[in-house]
């Protein structure tokens, strides 16, 4: 089984086209309450009847990492999808201006979504969230992890820039894929390159193979 776990704001809707391109038994989580990562990995605990391979981007990285630690069991592999968060850009300032160059890499559709999803949770909403993951060190908790995980990222993904992309994949022991032309939300403008990459994935952790 599939799990998506989406990024700070978004909905489910920015996974469609790689849903379609991946099919079969999917889980489809809305996490979207302004809670810590702990907490929000919990929420995603109680909706795994099953293992799954968790396909997660930006914040959801996070919520699918510390997953992996708290129930091992549950995580068949992990698809890190533009983890966040850098290091080297925990703040607000830094974060926000990287968000605002990625909009130059998204297709507009996709801009048009993550409009819509951010309006309908309200700055104030937002802003707490995003409290929560910039204070999240998810770098301290990768090398802990011994399901099978890979990193992938668009080539321009300014928000997960190609150093923090690098450290992630080593501290993870695993291999960093990068897909030319796109941006944060590479899955949803080149669902087919990211689609498999997973498949690849999901054929290691069968075979019992640690890392991506």
């Amino acid at each position: 089984m599939l799990c998506f776990v989406h990024g700070l704001g978004v909905g489910q809707a920015y996974f469609d086209p790689l849903a379609r391109e991946l099919g079969g038994l999917q889980l489809r989580p809305d996490l979207r309450e302004q809670l810590p990562i702990p907490e929000l990995a919990l929420k995603l605990e109680e909706q795994l009847a099953a293992p799954a391979l968790l396909v997660a981007n930006s914040m959801g990285c996070q919520v699918a990492c510390e997953l992996a630690l708290r129930r091992p069991e549950l995580v068949q592999a992990l698809a890190l999808i533009g983890p966040t968060v850098d290091p080297g850009a925990r703040s607000f300032l830094r974060y926000g201006l990287r968000l605002v160059v990625d909009g130059w890499f998204e297709p507009p559709k996709l801009t048009g979504i993550v409009i819509r999803d951010y309006l309908h949770r309200g700055p104030a909403a937002l802003v707490r969230q995003a409290r929560y993951a910039l204070a999240d060190a998810v770098e301290e908790r990768l090398p802990a992890i011994e399901v099978p995980a890979i990193v992938l990222r668009g080539a321009h993904d300014p928000l997960c820039p190609a150093p923090w992309a690098q450290q992630a994949a080593l501290l993870l022991r695993t291999r960093l894929v990068t897909i030319p032309g796109g941006g944060h939300a590479v899955h949803y403008s080149h669902p087919k390159a990211v689609a498999e990459e997973i498949r690849r994935l999901a054929r290691l952790a069968e075979t019992g193979a640690t890392r991506g």
